[in-house]
């Protein structure tokens, strides 16, 4: 009986020392195959954060200049002489202060964006007035702007135009272009008025 027992615990270890070395021995397929998918997952989700992330700091840069290049158009409007600033830079040339054509106008250009299909002039930025062409009106239902308003300070709103006598100025500045979502604009809106 001594002799079975020693002979069961021969076996035992022998197979115990087989076991251990076949499970220590590597990876097993399935193993490798699971370890390769998680790797590939995680992967997958930096690569993706990393372009969303890149995506978003290049729409809030556009919008960025955007927002600087509308207030940089509000800053230019404030400092112009105040009874010329519908003539210089409303749609219509023919009532530029130096002849047609001299004035900015409307439209203007923003370094670093892209003017959306089909905008007025090819550019990125451009101003708005209550008018049609070079005719300033009291009368114009426009909510964006403030109108219907009295322009010129004589307590009526009338359908006259009123580009040579207005006292104050309602203007909207709108930067639209074309980014990596899309359409995108910025739109910042003042009332001008003479001081």
């Amino acid at each position: 009986m001594g002799f079975r027992v020693r002979a069961n615990s021969i076996r035992n270890s022998h197979f115990r020392s087989r076991t251990a070395d076949a499970g220590g021995a590597g990876f097993t397929l399935v193993e490798l195959t699971v370890a390769i998918s998680v790797l590939v997952i995680a992967l997958c989700a930096t690569a993706s954060t990393v372009v969303s992330t890149g995506a978003l700091n290049r729409q809030s840069h556009e919008t960025e200049l955007a927002r600087k290049a509308a207030e940089s158009m509000l800053d230019a409007l404030r400092n112009a002489p105040f009874a010329t600033v519908f003539a210089r830079y409303n749609s219509a040339a023919s009532d530029d202060p130096l002849g047609p054509g001299t004035a900015p106008g409307a439209n203007f250009a923003v370094k670093g964006l892209t003017p959306i299909h089909g905008a007025p002039g090819g550019v990125a930025g451009r101003i708005f007035f209550p008018a049609a062409g070079p005719e300033l009106r009291e009368n114009v239902d426009e909510a964006t702007l403030g109108m219907p308003r009295d322009l010129n300070g004589d307590g009526l709103l009338d359908g006259f135009d009123h580009a040579s006598d207005y006292r104050v100025l309602p203007v909207r500045v709108r930067v639209s272009w074309t980014g990596p979502n899309g359409q995108r604009s910025v739109e910042l809106q003042t009332l001008l008025s003479e001081i």
